[in-house]
């Protein structure tokens, strides 16, 4: 672990989480270990922030969200925002707002919600 910040999310299956993101985004696995079952923590840089995905484990409180937390999301600047919802959407995330065009700053974002109800706000770069 190095000095920083790091995001720690909690899904139902690392391995397979990864998997799904990668079909999307931008994504180096930088460490895998197995500390209760097999590749339950990956840690990756995705679109250059470092994310620590644990797999769910009641025995020590690790529970994914029952429902969507609307209040925090990630923002992720994409290049192509047209080819990340098509390739979200094959991958299984949920549109939830479309590709809109913001009024203030003229950027067009998107929000994504993943099966394990965590929300992703994707934006175009220009």
């Amino acid at each position: 672990m190095k000095k920083g910040i790091e995001l720690d999310i909690v899904v139902s299956n690392a391995r397979e989480t990864v998997e799904q993101f990668q079909k999307v985004f931008d994504i180096q696995i930088i460490e895998v270990q197995s500390t209760a079952a097999k590749d339950d923590t990956i840690l990756v840089n995705m679109e250059g922030m470092n994310i620590h995905f644990l797999s769910k484990n009641d025995a020590v409180g690790f529970k994914t969200p029952i429902t969507t937390p609307e209040s925090l999301w990630v923002n992720i600047i994409v290049d192509d925002i047209e080819k990340t919802k098509d390739a979200a959407v094959q991958a299984g995330f949920e549109l939830t707002i479309p590709i809109t065009k913001e009024p203030y700053e003229g950027m067009l974002y998107m929000l994504l919600k993943d099966s394990d109800n965590y929300q992703w706000m994707v934006y175009e770069a220009k």
